[in-house]
Order: C-alpha cells, then sequence, then structure tokens
C-alpha cells in the first residue's frame, strides 16, 4: 500500500487511521506505532476493523465508530493517514482534513493518498490552505502521496461548511423539510429515484414500514406520514446518515418513526414488518443486493412487500425471483425500475 509505504511512521508514535478507501490502513504500522485508532461512521468497517484486531491479537490498535472526530477519546495524535473512498464527498473530505488540524500534536503530519482521477489534485489543495504546506512524497499509477505538518496553532482557512437544507412540498403526504451533512447521498437535493419510490409505494394507514438504507430518512418519513396507524423503522450502516435521519424526523414531526445504525437487518432482528422499502447505494453491487433481498424474506410479514428502486434491475429481479414468488415491475421512469416483490419463499 503506496501510503503506508510513504507515511514514515515512527516508533511510539500515535496514529489516527481514517482509512484506505473505508478500511483500516494501520494494520501496516501496528507494529512500529504506539497505537493506532482506526475511526468511521461506517458500522462495517469498524467491525471488519474489530474481527482482525481480535483475530490478530493486537492490543494497541482500537476503533471508534463517530460522525466527528471531536467525538474521538483521548489526546492528541503524532500522524494521520488517510486514504479516501473513490465515491467520497468533497466536502466531507475537506472536513476531515479540517478536523484532524485539531487532533494532530505540534509537529505532527498528515499524509494523505489517492488518484490523480479521483480528485486528489483538490484534497492536496485543502490540506495546503489548512497547514500551510504540503508536499509530494510518491506517485505510482495514478496514485499520489503528500504530507502535511503542524506547524502552526490555528488553520489557515475557516472550516468547511457541510450542511445542506432544502424542502419538498410535492410529495405524498408533504411538505417535508430535510438536512443533510456531505457525505451522505444526494445531500443537495431529493433524487429522482427516491421520489420515484416515494410516489409510486403503496402504504397502508396500519402497515409496519422499514427504510432499508436509509440515508438522510425521505422515504421512510413519508412512509411513516402515510402509515399514521402504524410504525416505521429506518435504518443505514452510516452513523451520520442515521444522525441525519434522527434529525429529520423531528424537522418533519414524525413520532411514530426511529432510526437506527445497522448493518442491513441487525438492528432489526426477530422483528417483523408488512413493508420494506429500499433505494439500495448502486455502487455496492451485489454485496448489497444479496444480504437486502435475502434478508427482507426473513423479516416480512405473512402477505408482506418488498418495494426497491433500482437502475439496474436484473441484479435485483433475479434475486428476487428467487427469494419471493411473485416479482413485478411497478413502473420505469429516467432510467429507474420499482420492482414489487411479495410471498416470500
Amino acid at each position: 500500500m503506496l501510503l503506508i509505504k510513504h507515511a514514515g511512521v515512527r516508533p511510539g508514535e500515535e496514529v489516527l487511521d481514517l482509512g484506505c478507501e473505508g478500511k483500516p490502513a494501520g494494520f501496516g504500522v501496528a507494529e512500529v506505532a504506539e497505537e493506532v485508532c482506526f475511526v468511521g461512521s461506517d458500522i462495517r468497517h469498524i467491525r471488519f476493523c474489530k474481527h482482525k484486531i481480535q483475530s490478530d491479537g493486537l492490543v494497541n490498535f482500537r476503533t471508534v465508530l463517530m460522525e466527528s472526530l471531536e467525538e474521538v477519546s483521548g489526546g492528541s495524535f503524532d500522524i494521520v493517514l488517510y486514504q479516501p473512498v473513490r465515491w467520497a464527498a468533497k466536502e466531507r473530505v475537506f472536513e476531515l482534513i479540517d478536523e484532524a488540524f485539531s487532533r494532530l500534536r505540534m509537529g505532527g503530519r498528515f499524509c494523505l493518498a489517492g488518484r490523480k482521477d479521483r480528485g486528489v489534485g483538490s484534497y492536496r489543495k485543502r490540506l495546503e490552505a489548512v497547514f500551510g504546506n504540503v508536499e509530494a512524497v510518491a506517485k505510482k499509477r495514478g496514485v499520489r502521496v503528500y504530507r502535511a505538518c503542524k506547524k502552526g496553532e490555528a488553520p489557515g482557512v475557516e472550516p468547511v461548511n457541510t450542511l445542506y437544507a432544502f424542502e419538498v412540498p410535492d410529495l405524498p403526504a408533504g411538505p417535508y423539510r430535510f438536512e443533510v451533512r456531505a457525505g451522505v447521498f444526494s445531500r443537495d437535493g431529493l433524487d429522482p429515484g427516491t421520489r420515484f419510490l416515494i410516489e409510486t409505494m403503496a402504504v397502508r394507514p396500519g402497515d409496519r414500514v422499514l427504510d432499508l438504507g436509509c440515508g438522510y430518512g425521505a422515504i421512510g418519513i413519508a412512509a411513516a406520514r402515510l402509515a399514521r396507524q402504524g410504525e416505521g423503522v429506518l435504518v443505514d450502516a452510516d452513523l451520520r446518515a442515521v444522525r441525519c435521519a434522527r434529525i429529520n424526523l423531528d424537522h418533519n414531526g414524525v413520532t411514530n418513526a426511529r432510526a437506527e445504525v445497522s448493518d442491513a437487518f441487525e438492528a432489526v432482528s426477530g422483528e417483523a414488518f408488512d413493508l420494506i422499502l429500499s433505494n439500495p447505494p448502486t455502487h455496492e453491487g451485489i454485496a448489497t443486493a444479496d444480504p437486502f433481498v435475502e434478508g427482507a424474506a426473513a423479516h416480512l410479514r405473512p402477505g408482506g412487500r418488498l418495494m426497491v428502486v433500482v437502475m439496474r434491475p436484473n441484479l435485483y429481479r433475479r434475486r428476487m425471483a428467487r427469494a419471493f414468488e411473485e416479482v413485478k415491475d411497478v413502473g420505469q421512469r429516467g432510467g429507474y425500475t420499482v420492482l414489487c416483490a411479495r410471498g416470500a419463499r
């Protein structure tokens, strides 16, 4: 890994690991460092790290599920390691650079890696603006590694604003107002797939509804309003998304729903629903499709339905056909397809 090879972690240093493409980078320096702290907002990445810590018997490695680096306990760090995921929101990367500056000791270093064709140039500029310096330390096959050193008490620029807010007046049971943080899907407005599913879903007043992979909560909030005598549960693997969903439940006066951090159906184990709704993350492909469809079949009441909106319908249609007796195309619009399945096998 180019980032680890050129980070230059010294014996006895404390390392703040922001991840390499979401997964922990610090395993490559655990033998040298005094401590490595891996942080992230995705419960799946935290679980992966904890499992490896346990299996490898590492005593100087810890993990923190967090949204902000202010939530990380302990003192300052000597070095930060970070290679953003390829779909990272630029403002979220900037925010982590800003926050990491305050968690570094004087003379501490921030090591950043990324691909030239995936925005690393803009990340480098932010690093230089915050720290007042930056040097290129490595490049290989399109990947660049940069390093900045903390030489002053105050950052060189004001913190980036990652909060977005917008209103949606024209949906069923609306109007709605949403607040979204950068790094959560469709932060600057309702995406067309979510809109299509909300306009298509048939929610009955007494339904118990699950919004699977809820993001900031638009689908689950609309469903809970329509299921006024029922209940809504919103789940997502990302803590940042769930916190946005909880804020939006309050903003929209929805009292018959809750939002939970969950790896797929983990937080609703043993619960059953009349309707499961999802706009699944397209970049995760099969990794999400299999547990979503199989889990839905196990968590639906008799006669319950699974409805998803997707841009690659065959991926989900095939899996839904294996898990359910009936799968229908409810509609198509703008490249999106809404599929509905019922009769879990």
